[in-house]
């Protein structure tokens, strides 16, 4: 199983139909916190989301506009953008590639709760990390956690998976009981060398997530030493650090 984060950029162009679409697992959950969100005006979803009056309106709109038959729907790997899904690169798998992604990658979501990546969604902005205790009575990793950690474990018991790879951010990580996943958690990292000293790379980050996720669904990785062959954008493998089960790559 793969592990991701969701996207605050979205592609709204109108795309042909995906194959094997499906819908999100937490469906009528989401449209409880919808309709709350619903309820709020501009200024109150700039505020809750600490965001400029440009972008709250925009999101405004897009909630009045959540469960309605004439909103943009979009397969959830297809909606989002940004550098994540760059790397990712969704639109170049073959169809063999596509359906493993859809057994075995999830993506995290402070609306949805969790997504297979071609679960049919409606553009929005809800982040994991969002104060929403008065709206919905608490904050989202607490409506979240359980729900995501058991449905999760299902779909590792399901699926035979000795690993779960992580390659969400820690705010969307965070969201799963970690102490309760049923299988060996591997994450990543990835850094550069400047002036002979290890540095992070900002926000290219989130494109190797991407790349990685890709690296794995198109490999069909299931042993672990396999990720060991990941060498794009000029990172390579440097070392496993076991006591974080985490493989660091580096590029000079």
């Amino acid at each position: 199983m793969i592990i991701i984060s969701p996207a605050k950029n979205l592609n709204l162009d109108e795309e042909n139909k995906v194959k094997f679409e499906s819908l999100p697992v937490f469906l009528s959950d989401s449209k409880k916190i919808a309709n709350k969100l619903k309820l709020l005006n501009v200024q109150s979803i700039q505020s809750l989301m600490n965001i400029s009056s440009s972008l709250a309106k925009i999101n405004f709109e897009r909630f009045k506009l959540i469960n309605n038959k004439s909103n943009i729907k979009k397969a959830a790997s297809f909606l989002f953008s940004g550098d994540t899904f760059n790397g990712l690169s969704i639109r170049s798998l073959e169809e063999n590639d596509l359906l493993y992604a859809q057994k075995n990658l999830r993506i995290l979501s402070g609306l949805y709760g969790m997504l297979k990546p071609l679960d049919i969604i409606e553009p929005y902005r809800l982040e994991m990390a969002t104060k929403t205790n008065n709206i919905i009575g608490k904050n989202l990793y607490d409506f979240w956690k359980d729900k995501i950690t058991a449905d999760l474990n299902s779909d590792i018991k399901k699926n035979k998976s000795n690993f779960l790879f992580n390659l969400a951010s820690n705010e969307y990580f965070s969201a799963i009981n970690m102490s309760k996943i049923d299988c060996r958690i591997i994450n990543f990292d990835f850094k550069k060398i400047k002036n002979h000293k290890l540095s992070g790379i900002g926000m290219m980050i989130k494109k190797l997530r991407g790349a990685m996720a890709h690296f794995i669904i198109v490999n069909k990785i299931k042993k672990i030493e396999n990720l060991k062959k990941f060498n794009n954008f000029g990172f390579q493998f440097s070392k496993f650090i076991s006591h974080e089960n985490k493989f660091l790559f580096v590029s000079k």
